[in-house]
């Protein structure tokens, strides 16, 4: 049996990404529970492939799918509530310069995509490993003043990276996968921009509530309309940067990000010192 799934490749391919996927959950639940997940999913591809073929991997991957959903969410949910116990001040002003740094950093890989390849991809994850930090401490900042509006921070912390990850691992595949690396960014920005929104409301910020949504929009923005470039010209010509609205659109985005770092770098909770 073990001989089958290594000679099978749709097996092997699914391991591969199911593997991939679990980096999604905190550290301490992959090093606790990831080997036996990886080794149980691998016994139902078997069955699945042995039982049903393709459709049988089709469906299990719809399962399994959900149930990542549901679990990784519940995980970091969990999670969270400790950092927030653990989260001290000097945490959340390093979580803002990650958050600046990030920005400046995904905005030169947006860039560099069309020239150096390999250090563009490099540097989109780089920036996404700081973006999400940022997002974490924009939670632990502002989540009891927004409420649990602030869970779509969360969600985008998990399945940005989640997405780009997927998209990374598909691509050694299929090269039109390569369309979920740059989906991961897109998805990560859009949840800040509608946490951003619910902040025009309740104002959570101590100013400048509408820098979240400012620096959300600018990169989906641009990855729906390369969408349809691609649909006419190929995956290649994702994120071409040929135009005036193009570049005001990823400058305003950085300037944004940099600022929201900024302020919540400054936000943070003084600590306590002996009288």
């Amino acid at each position: 049996m073990k001989h089958l799934h290594v000679e099978n490749p749709l097996i092997a391919i699914s391991v591969r990404v199911y593997q991939a996927l679990l980096v999604a959950y905190p550290t301490k639940f992959q090093q606790e529970y990831g080997p036996h997940m990886l080794q149980v999913f691998r016994d139902c591809c078997l069955r699945a492939v042995r039982r049903s073929g393709t459709n049988g991997m089709v469906r299990l991957w719809i399962v399994t799918l959900i149930d990542l959903i549901q679990t990784v969410v519940s995980e970091h949910a969990h999670k969270e509530i400790e950092m927030k116990k653990e989260m001290k001040p000097e945490d959340i002003r390093r979580a803002g310069w990650m958050l600046m740094a990030g920005g400046v950093i995904f905005v030169s890989a947006v860039y560099s995509i069309h020239t150096t390849w390999g250090l563009a991809m490099s540097l989109y994850l780089l920036s996404m490993i700081l973006l999400v930090i940022g997002l974490l401490g924009l939670l632990n900042r502002y989540s009891e003043k927004i409420g649990d509006s602030g869970s779509i921070l969360l969600i985008g912390a998990v399945f940005g990276p989640l997405t780009s990850i997927g998209g990374l691992v598909g691509a050694s595949v299929d090269e039109n996968m390569a369309f979920y690396f740059f989906a991961g960014p897109a998805g990560l920005f859009i949840c800040l921009s509608i946490f951003g929104l619910v902040a025009l409301y309740t104002k959570p910020l101590p100013r400048w509530n509408v820098l979240p949504v400012i620096a959300g929009l600018g990169y989906p923005i641009l990855f729906v309309a390369a969408f349809f470039i691609a649909e006419a010209n190929g995956w290649t010509s994702w994120m071409r940067i040929s135009n005036i609205v193009d570049h005001a659109l990823l400058i305003l985005q950085g300037l944004a990000l940099i600022g929201l770092g900024y302020l919540l770098k400054s936000d943070a909770p003084q600590e306590l010192t002996p009288a």
